[in-house]
């Protein structure tokens, strides 16, 4: 038989939890922009392709991180399946929703220094993706070069 916490004793591990969680959030140093310019992990390439997969790059750019980011937003009015979830002058997050429903999740960030957009496509439900991931980004990679272009 194992004793039962009391639910004092529970609210108190959960308060406990809650304060180590919040401190260790608060300790972790800020990613710099060099960071930040570095490609996007992919934990599993099975449902993940970032701009340092084999046959992708960076998105390249001409002019400030403004226009950069201006020829992105303009890129991404020609995907009606996006919603941003999330931006910043360096970055954007959005949520791509496929025809059956699954949702992808893709960040742009910005390196203003080297001219180029880092991203990260990934699914956020299954081991595998079928390839839509990287069919996705090379229909991106191939219209923010067509806006570049304009």
């Amino acid at each position: 038989m194992t004793p039962r916490s009391s639910p004092r004793a529970q609210w108190l591990v959960k308060l406990a939890t809650l304060l180590v969680t919040l401190l260790l959030t608060l300790l972790a140093p800020p990613r710099s922009i060099a960071q930040e310019a570095e490609p996007l992990p992919c934990d599993s390439p099975s449902n993940c392709v970032n701009s340092a997969s084999e046959g992708l790059s960076p998105l390249v750019y001409a002019g400030d991180a403004a226009r950069g980011l201006a020829l992105l937003k303009a890129t991404l009015t020609h995907f009606p399946e996006a919603t941003l979830t999330a931006g910043g002058p360096l970055r954007l997050e959005l949520i791509f929703r496929t025809m059956l429903g699954f949702k992808d999740e893709v960040v742009f960030v910005l390196d203003p220094a080297g001219q180029r957009i880092q991203f990260r496509s990934r699914s956020l439900m299954g081991r595998y993706d079928f390839g839509k991931n990287r069919s996705r980004m090379v229909a991106v990679v191939a219209q923010f070069q067509a806006e570049a272009r304009n």
